[in-house]
């Protein structure tokens, strides 16, 4: 048995021998008196325990044995006016909170887009629904994000592009802990499955600018995930599909806490079968996750987490080679509340990430990161004043062997430290301010400090029509194996400025954002091949994106315009960005039909750029070609398109409710190009094209309440 999977599996029996048995107890929902909309507040026995609600605004909170026939309950989350109330053992409560003068959730001070399980009638977003049933998503979080304003990246790349920026200027975050890898296989034509199980993800957001200081190094935009935490009852769900098995369960252990887990297993067998799929590649996957929730009083909370991702790839037709990873985590948080208007929030995590590429004759290498970090975060309602701080240490260590053809070794270590605050205020009546900073270094870098100063602020044309409008500095210091070989690069910088327009009615969300991205102190490779800050470069555009909901459809329509130009690597003058998508577009729309839904989605996007090859000339000398290569990224891919399908049944059987799910992914079968690769010997070109063709995708879930 794997070392998580026990650990997890030992924590839970242990939690349920020591639970102790209670008399009764008193459940409810919170709400929020305008919206309507479940909160996930905190409720408080009178001289007892205590419980924070769910993502649905659910809760079950075990009474004491000395408990009277009256109990008397507070109920508050910051942002809203704290609420007492009594209600009687064995009910059944409703509690609906108002926000406070100064409302966190009353506007969302941002000018990128959010993605959210958790509604929001100020914020663009999309339900946990909507990325389950999203054609061609997968129900994979970082596929959904695929159709933010801001996000180029075309589907059959798992990557995120982000208005212009590379995969790498991208941080991603799991309920706060830095995930390096977030790919199974991080090839370009391979990295196809991220790590992240849909089933125990909470909520999650795509910050493409304006984003807040606690997020550091990255360039371009954060991605930051939350896991679920336990629920009010029991739940789980069984999935079995052409890809593979898929489970997940969670549940509450009565005066302890609960447990939230799943586990997952996929094959391309039954898949490639099923599509007529030759071609001599396979690939297997493996996934577990486990959260552990302790309650030490009515203020603290300690969360245990273990998550295991294992991956094997192997082609034996044509260039056979064969790669695998495995991806784990652990960490341990405490959250401890002693005050009704101020928390804190305690972490340490350590994650590894092994990956070996086997290419028999030719090459062999293995390689492990090693990370490890810490984290303090706080928050301080003061009413009119809502306080952020915190501070953060990371360190990581990248070992590479190459084994075949020759053996060499290397590593490099890095350590860095973070900190950050902000004030959330409101500045009138109707215009709110976010202001706040940061300060970041990097030991591999010699120790030197990114500052980052960071302003948004939006203002309430109505209740339905909001103007937003950031800027902010952000630096990003590069790869531990790039700064140990290049001690005197300082860290990479981009200033962010944009502005967009909302509205955000009850069934009907537009957004129309203009932005500028402008890089500085870019990796630059001179002539004798060491890296410096001399590159440059921008990002400029225009987003749209409009969702519109009614009780028999739905539809979703996104364009992004991009303009971008980087001087970097070993480019050395202004030319066009190798991840720049000038113009892309996705349509969505979903039938609600009886027990059941049918959708689908058509994205069409321009070409990203690439160096094409001029011509080719026969060196006597060497006895091989020398290749003339024309002006760099001077050229550009094909028009991209695809259209899926997908369509999902509930059912009653087996006094059960079972889902039927199908999908087809690009329907009609587009050959769409990733890239050329040029021969070696003669510079023949070869079409590499995506691995997905037309392909038909069954499946059943059931879920268990």
């Amino acid at each position: 048995m794997k070392p998580i999977a026990a650990l997890v599996i030992l924590l839970a029996l242990t939690a349920g021998a020591i639970a102790a048995q209670e008399t009764s107890f008193i459940e409810g929902t919170i709400l929020d008196r305008e919206t309507k909309e479940p909160l996930p507040a905190f409720v408080l026995v009178a001289g007892g325990s205590g419980i924070s609600a769910d993502g649905r605004g659910r809760f079950k909170i075990a009474l004491p044995l000395s408990a009277g026939p009256r109990i008397r309950l507070t109920v508050w989350l910051i942002g809203y006016r704290i609420k007492e109330i009594e209600a009687e053992a064995g009910t059944s409560v409703k509690v609906e909170l108002d926000l406070e003068p100064l409302a966190v959730q009353e506007v969302t001070v941002t000018a990128d887009a959010v993605v959210s399980d958790e509604k929001n009638p100020k914020t663009v977003s999309l339900t946990k629904m909507e990325v389950y049933t999203l054609p061609g998503a997968a129900a994979d979080p970082l596929y959904a994000s695929h159709i933010l304003p801001g996000v180029n990246s075309p589907p059959d790349a798992s990557s995120l592009l982000i208005r212009g920026g590379s995969p790498d200027e991208v941080g991603f975050y799991f309920d706060g802990i830095r995930i390096a890898h977030p790919f199974l296989s991080e090839s370009l034509h391979e990295s196809y499955f991220s790590v992240f199980d849909n089933q125990v993800v909470d909520r999650f957001s795509v910050a493409t600018s304006g984003f807040h200081p606690k997020y550091g190094d990255s360039l371009s935009g954060v991605m930051d995930i939350a896991a679920k935490d336990v629920p009010a009852g029991s739940e789980g769900g069984l999935g079995l599909s052409v890809l593979g098995l898929n489970s997940y369960v969670a549940f509450p252990l009565k005066g302890v806490g609960g447990f939230v887990g799943s586990y997952d297993r996929g094959f391309s067998d039954i898949l490639v079968r099923l599509n007529s799929r030759g071609g001599g590649r396979e690939f297997q996957t493996e996934h577990a996750f486990g959260k552990f929730l302790v309650r030490l009083g009515a203020a603290n909370q300690v969360r245990i987490y273990g998550m295991a991702d294992r991956y094997r790839y192997s082609q034996s037709a044509g260039t056979a080679f064969d790669v695998s990873t495995e991806n784990d985590l652990a960490a341990l948080s405490w959250t401890c509340a002693p005050r009704k208007n101020f928390a804190f929030k305690a972490l340490v995590a350590r994650t590894t990430y092994d990956m070996s590429f086997d290419q028999p004759g030719t090459v062999r290498v293995e390689s492990r990161d090693t990370g490890f970090q810490t984290r303090l975060d706080a928050v301080l309602d003061l009413g009119r004043h809502y306080l952020e701080a915190g501070a953060e240490s990371a360190s990581r260590t990248l070992r590479t062997s190459i084994l075949d053809p020759v053996s060499a070794d290397s590593a490099f270590r890095g350590s860095g430290l973070g900190f950050y605050v902000q004030d959330k205020f409101r500045l009138s009546g109707r215009t709110y301010i976010h202001l706040g900073g940061r300060a970041s270094s990097f030991e591999a870098s010699g120790r030197r400090w990114g500052i980052d100063p960071r302003l948004s602020a939006a203002f309430l044309l109505t209740k339905k029509d909001i103007l937003r409008a950031s800027a902010g500095l952000y630096h990003q210091f590069g790869d531990v194996s790039t700064l140990g070989q290049n001690p005197g690069l300082k860290p990479k910088a981009s200033a962010h400025f944009a502005l967009s327009y909302d509205r955000i009615a009850e069934n009907f969300d537009i957004r129309i954002s203009l932005y500028d991205k402008e890089y500085r102190g870019l990796f630059l490779a001179g002539a004798d091949g060491r890296l410096w800050n001399a590159g440059k470069g921008f990002a400029r555009g225009a987003e749209f994106f409009l969702k519109r909901k009614a009780p028999s459809y739905e539809a979703v329509l996104v364009y992004n315009f991009l303009s971008s130009k980087r001087k970097e690597n070993d480019i050395a003058a202004l030319a066009p960005s190798p991840y720049e998508i000038p113009h892309s577009a996705t349509g969505i729309f979903t039938w609600n039909v009886k027990n059941g839904s049918l959708g689908i989605r058509y994205s069409i996007a321009s070409g990203r750029p690439y160096t094409p090859l001029a011509g080719k000339e026969w060196d006597e000398a060497a006895q091989s070609y020398e290749f003339v290569w024309a002006a760099p990224m001077s050229a550009r891919y094909p028009f991209y398109q695809r259209l899926d399908l997908n369509g999902s049944l509930r059912v009653q059987a087996f006094g059960r409710m079972l889902v039927l799910y199908v999908g087809i992914t690009n329907l009609l079968n587009s050959q769409n190009i990733l890239r050329y690769d040029y021969g070696a010997e003669d510079g023949s070109r070869q079409d590499q094209q995506s691995i997905f063709g037309r392909s038909f995708f069954a499946g059943l879930y059931v879920p268990f309440f």
